[in-house]
């Protein structure tokens, strides 16, 4: 369902272009900058052809720079039928849908690591792209969330493991 919606930046969004407030990086700010209220997922990365932009927009979406316009998306569940791609989550109100998925997780977890932790989460960081499964994920995850316990305080963790558990899915 996402790829057939119309993507729109959100204030979130429109702040960063114009104050580069969160420093976002070159290839993210690019993406960010052809979301232009006019053009749907796949047009968006045929648009821009690297291969880190498809995980570049999901990123910007589960960070909040930009949305799906809710009044664009189809009537029926066809892509997810098809498998195209994952279905975002059920929306907390006031906070953007996040993808449900382990690759959504795992990328969400490296993120949070270097940001808590600096380059030293590159080990941490190494060691979640490697997981095989969900079982596996998980249990890594549990000991980065200990680890930012530890470096960075409760609350780091506790912010790692709401965004982490948002991600993942159930079973």
């Amino acid at each position: 369902m996402a790829g057939a919606g119309i993507y729109r930046k959100t204030e979130k969004g429109r702040t960063e272009i114009a104050t580069r407030v969160n420093r976002l990086g070159m290839r993210e700010r690019t993406m960010l900058i052809m979301v232009d209220d006019k053009s749907t997922r796949r047009e968006l990365l045929s648009k821009n052809s690297h291969p880190t932009s498809e995980g570049i927009l999901n990123n910007l979406l589960a960070d909040g720079y930009i949305e799906i316009d809710p009044g664009t998306a189809p009537a029926g569940p066809v892509e997810a039928a098809v498998g195209a791609e994952p279905a975002p989550a059920t929306a907390v109100p006031g906070q953007p849908p996040v993808e449900v998925s382990l690759t959504s997780a795992s990328r969400f977890a490296c993120r949070a690591l270097l940001t808590y932790l600096g380059p030293g989460a590159d080990d941490l960081t190494a060691l979640i792209e490697k997981c095989k499964g969900q079982e596996e994920l998980t249990d890594r995850l549990e000991k980065c969330r200990m680890a930012i316990q530890s470096l960075a305080g409760k609350k780091k963790a506790d912010e790692f493991w709401a965004g982490v558990s948002a991600r993942l899915p159930l079973g």
